[in-house]
Formats: structure tokens, sequence, C-alpha cells
């Protein structure tokens, strides 16, 4: 009989069946069960999984090792219960099939949701035993059990999660008037977290609403010495308003100067205020979300001018401009549009004094425009209350706010014009910055194809991160190193970081010497280049997947626009199609030409391992098609078509339907190619 199985990650990894522990042994093993279940019903592929648990060294044998693992999970799901168990393969990876009820945490996020909706109606009580019943099901350290490298980081973000929810929970309480019971929590998390200052200030507001005055300066004059020791810093405005506050008693601290609480089923009422903010005053939110520019920039000054210029003022720029500024990079995968991007947009935060707001649209893991906008519309004052629930209502609601305000958008990573084109405002004092890795059709968009970067670049890159006596002592490897990366950023990010223990340039080297194993090699923490050129391969419709793979095998340098209708069995019309849509992802490049004949194009050297290396996610194929798509029999067509072409002779029409093997007849290429 089928036992309902419930896994947890909120304290120990574990499984039960029916109530009762399920064991699962090994710390690896509990590892890949956490970061399966992490990306429940997701399809995870075994190079995900093998740097989230090796991080940047994995061992030679990481790939059996996982498989061995999930064979055993399988295993131990069948034996407790689950007679098909919750792993399924799937065209690129494994899929962890959950139901809404069996992840504790995903048990959570919706008790959380369910709370934060009662307390926008009016509902505080309901809103505050849900939040308590949601946060119980904390128990203890998360992902304990687990080893492996993106145990931590996804542990920390976990935690920032529980105590933001902890804190907008004791928000509530203490609008409730219950700051006698929270003290006594509210010194415990204080005492574990001294540095975060909303729990600080939330400590204040209790002590003093509990008349204890004096202690509540005294945690003040605490929280400004810890922060002076550990970053040499003041406190930040919270807590040097609250503490001014508190000194004059200041009547906005007072349980009936916070808010007017509706009774249960009221109605909708706006968000509960912060109480720890006194003396709130009217005025814009100016949000500024921009992440931290890169530390290490170099090569690409030229385009940083042109991009500031067409963001910041420009002198030619009509006032009754009807448009905001629309700024489109595009690029391959790893080529630093993101990096581009943010250097840009932080040169000109000047110009954009009423905010700047960012978003990352996720590229293959498409993001719906109606969060986002739900997202920049709190962030700029919008109540949960006055939120329009439908997306469109929303994004009038945010062209409304913005139209007399200077502010600027990054949006990174889109994938569609469908996505974006709700985000965009509709004032000419905005500016919008979009990163995509295909050439989107955005009218009016000032178009930046950003492109690897040179030998003279790359150099400059690599200074940046490995300082100029190690880059000077090495030229020789430096220059196969850069040819190597294909003068793409990331890839020369991942290297730099696998050499920051001291190794030689031309240890390096040698491993990415053999282009088969070179994708695996670029690979460090989170960042992989197979992950990166992966994610936009997955975009791709299946005939250019298929197109992409066989003209990788192709000997020449270039390729004639006919090589897929060859290699790929397309029809001549399917076959423009998907070149066009390759160059629009910009895995493909068109070769300029002086003259008449066939369009030929160029692959990037990391862009060609790819394709030759993610064969094994070929669908099945027919005989005479996978016979077709053999390399020496490609090789030999495309060879021969060239060499009669530079020979002079009459041109030659390629074919597509022939036995297999025979890419063009014989006596149409004038001499055989063997003498």
């Amino acid at each position: 009989m089928t036992m309902p199985l419930r896994f947890t990650v909120l304290g120990p990894v574990g499984v039960t069946a029916n109530g009762r522990p399920v064991c699962v042994d090994r710390p690896r093993r509990r590892a890949v069960l956490a970061y399966l279940l992490l990306h429940g019903n997701q399809v995870v592929s075994v190079d995900q999984l093998i740097p989230a648990i090796w991080g940047g060294t994995p061992p030679s044998t990481a790939r059996a090792q996982i498989q061995a693992e999930i064979s055993a999970l399988r295993h131990t799901l069948r034996r407790a219960g689950c007679p098909t168990g919750s792993i399924h393969t799937r065209p690129g990876g494994y899929l962890f099939e959950l139901a809404a009820d069996q992840l504790d945490l995903t048990t959570y996020t919706g008790m959380v949701e369910l709370s934060r909706e009662d307390r926008t109606r009016g509902r505080l009580e309901a809103a505050r035993k849900l939040m308590r019943e949601a946060l119980a099901l904390w128990r203890g350290t998360v992902l304990s059990g687990a080893v492996a490298d993106f145990v931590e980081p996804n542990r920390e973000r976990l935690e920032e999660r529980r105590l933001a929810d902890v804190e907008w929970l004791v928000d509530l309480e203490l609008l409730l008037g219950q700051h006698h019971e929270v003290t006594a929590e509210l010194t415990r998390y204080v005492a574990e977290y001294p540095l975060r200052e909303r729990l600080r200030a939330q400590l204040m507001v209790a002590l003093y609403r509990a008349g204890r005055q004096p202690e509540a300066l005294e945690l003040a004059r605490e929280g400004r010495r810890i922060v002076a020791e550990t970053h040499g810093l003041d406190p930040g405005v919270r807590l040097r308003e609250l503490e001014l506050a508190i000194l004059r008693q200041d009547p906005s601290l007072n349980l009936t100067g916070s808010a007017t609480v509706r009774p249960e089923g009221g109605g909708d009422v706006a968000d509960v205020p912060d109480v720890t903010m006194p003396g709130a005053r009217d005025g814009r939110l100016c949000p500024a979300q921009l992440p931290a520019a890169p530390p290490v920039f170099a090569g690409r000054d030229g385009e940083l001018a042109s991009l500031v210029t067409c963001l910041g003022s420009r002198p030619g720029r009509p006032p009754q401009a009807a448009a905001p500024r629309l700024v489109l990079l595009s690029g391959m995968p790893g080529v630093g549009k993101s990096a581009l991007a943010l250097r840009a947009a932080h040169a000109v935060t000047g110009e954009y004094p009423d905010g700047q707001l960012y978003v990352d649209l996720g590229g293959g893991r498409t993001r719906r425009a109606g969060p986002v906008l739900a997202g920049f519309l709190r962030a700029l004052g919008v109540t949960t209350a006055a939120m329009p629930s439908a997306p469109a209502e929303r994004a009038a609601l945010f062209r409304s706010i913005v139209a007399e305000r200077r502010i600027l958008l990054l949006l990174d990573d889109v994938s569609s014009v469908e996505q974006v084109q709700p985000l965009i405002p509709a004032a000419a004092g905005c500016a919008v910055v979009v990163t995509s890795r295909q050439q989107l059709d955005l009218a009016g968009a000032c178009r930046h194809v950003v492109a690897p970067l040179t030998e003279e670049q790359g150099v400059a890159v690599l200074t940046g991160y490995l300082g100029t006596g190690r880059v000077a002592a090495e030229p020789t490897a430096v220059g196969q190193l850069l040819r190597a990366c294909g003068g793409l950023p990331l890839a020369l990010r991942i290297a730099s970081s696998r050499l920051q223990t001291g190794r030689w340039i031309a240890d390096l080297v040698t491993l990415l010497r053999d282009p088969r194993h070179r994708l695996d090699e670029l690979s460090a923490d989170q960042a992989t280049m197979r992950g990166s050129l992966e994610s936009s391969y997955r975009l791709l419709s299946p005939p250019a997947q298929l197109t992409l793979r066989r003209i990788a095998m192709l000997p020449t340098p270039s390729v004639p626009d006919w090589a897929p209708a060859v290699c790929a069995r397309l029809t001549p019309r399917a076959a423009a199609r998907a070149l066009d849509e390759l160059v629009q992802f910009h895995l493909l490049t068109v070769q300029p030409r002086d003259e008449p004949g066939p369009n030929r194009y160029v692959l990037h050297d990391l862009v060609r391992w790819y394709a030759l290396t993610s064969t094994a996610d070929e669908p099945p194929e027919s005989a005479p098609a996978r016979a077709s798509a053999d390399p020496g029999a490609c090789g030999w067509g495309v060879l021969a078509w060239e060499a009669a072409r530079r020979s002079g002779a009459p041109a030659v029409r390629p074919v597509t339907a022939l036995p297999a093997g025979h890419l063009f007849p014989p006596e149409e290429l004038g001499s055989s190619p063997t003498r």
C-alpha cells in the first residue's frame, strides 16, 4: 500500500512515511535529496548537481557517484512505500515530483502567504496565529545532515527569509499590544543576531511600551557600540531616529498612535505600518535596487561611454520627447551583458534621482510581469491592500506613478518582448536598460550587441583578476588561456577563480587543452560555462537544436547556409528558420561577404564544443538520419563543395534526398575528392 511521504529541509534533511522516519544514511545522499527537494518539480541536470555537491573541484567519478546516489534514493523511497519512486528521469536530467503538501518548505510558504493575506484584510489575530504556526515548522538548523557546496548559501538564504518573517510577525504583535509577550523572545534574537537592527529596534519599542525606557536606551547604545566595533560605522537611520524618539517620549511610539485596528473581518485595510519607524514623513520612496557593479571591469570603456551617452542627459534630446530612453544589450551567453549594463546604470544614477529599479527576469526560467510589477509598486510605496490583482491594472498603475518621475530600470536577462513590454514606463524622464540573450524586437531601442573580448581586452580583464605580475610572468600561457576562453568574460572569471589557489596559468591551460573537457573545466562555485550555454540551448526550437549539433560536426571554420538542409535533413525553408533562430540567440554569427553567394555562418569554439558534447540529450532518430549526420560524411561533402568552389568549378547544387553516407552526387563535383 502506498504510504504518504513527507520531506523536510527546515531542519534536518529527512523523509517520513506515515509519521515514521525513513533512513537516508549518507551525508552526500541527503545532500542530493535536499538539492532535488529545493528544485522540486523542476528538471535538474547532472551538470547542475556536480558543482552543487562538490563546488569547483569535483572528482573524476562525480557523474557516476551522482547516478549511484539517485539510484539509492529511489530504492529508499520504494522501500518506504512509494512504488515507483518520486524521482523521474527526464530529457536533460532528473525531476523530483512533489505534491503541494509533501515538503515542509512548500507548506511554510503557503501558510505565510495566507497569513499576509489575513493581515491585509484586517484579520490581524488570525494572521498572527497562522504565522506562529508556520514558524513552528522550523526545527533547528536548516538543511542539517547534508554536506555539499550548495548547503551553506541556501541555509543563509532560508535563514534570512525566516528572520524577515519573524520581524513581520513581531511588528504585528506589537501592533496588537503584545509587547510584554514578545520581550523575552526578542531578547534571545537580539543576542543571537546583534547586528540586525530591525530586531533591536523592535525590542526597544517593546521595552519602552512596557515602561522600561532606560533599558531601551541602553539597548540603543549597545547597538551603536557593536556596529562601530564591527564595521566602523554609525547605526542606521531606524535606530538613530528611534533612540531620539524614546528620549523625547514621542507619542508616535505609543500603541494608540501606531494604527487603528479594525474588527476582524471588517474589510480591507492598508498594510500595518512599521511600528519601529516613529514620526513617519510624507514623501516619495526612492528605491535604489541596483546590485553592486562587478569589481573587475576592463576593456569596454568605449562601449560604456556610448551607453552612458544613450542613458544620460543628451543635449539634442527634445524636452517634449514622448518615450523613455530604451537601451537593449544582447549577446551570447557569458559575454558580459549584465556587467556592462550594471556599470552603465551606476554611472548615470545621478540623472535619475527618483530611484533605480532592478529585476533579474531569469532568461530560461521565465518570470511573468505581474509579480515583477507588484515588487516595483511595493518599492514605490504601494501597499498590499492597494495592489491591483490584474497584471494590466498593475502596469497602468506603475505608469501612472512614474509619469512625473525620473526613474531608471534595469531589466536583466529578458526572454521575450511580451515579458518586458508591461514593465516599460511611458514617461520620457525615465530610462530602461534591457539585457537579453537574443535580439528582441523592441521598438525605439538603442541596440548594442556585446561581442567577445579581443585579446588586448582579455589581457586587461585577466590583469584585473590576477594582477600585473602573474599575467606578465606567463605571456604565452595567457594567450593560450584567452583563446581557450574564446574572449568570454564569464569564462575568464571562472578561469581566474581557479587560479586563485596559486596554480600556474600554464597548468590550467593544460587542463583546457582538450576541447572535449573544456566546458567541464570552466566551472567554479555555481558558475559554469556549460550551464550558461545550456540555458540558451534549451530555449531553442528542436530544429534549431538539431541544426546546431549537426553543423558543429563540420570541419570548416564557417558553414554555408545550405548545410542544415544536408546535415540535419531539413527543408530549405526550415533550415533558413533554424539558422535565423541561432543568429537571433547569438549562437551563430553571419560572416560578412563581398560577393554574391550563400550566406556563411561562424560558430564560437565554446558553442561548438557544447553542441558536440550535448548529443546525449538528442531525441531518438532514424538510422538514415543518424548516418547522414555522420561527421565523416558531413565533412566529406562540405570539403568537396569548398574545393569545387575554390577551383572555379561550376556551381555545386547540394541535395538532401540521397542514400545514407552520400551528401553530394559525385558527378556534380567534377572529380572525386580523393584524387
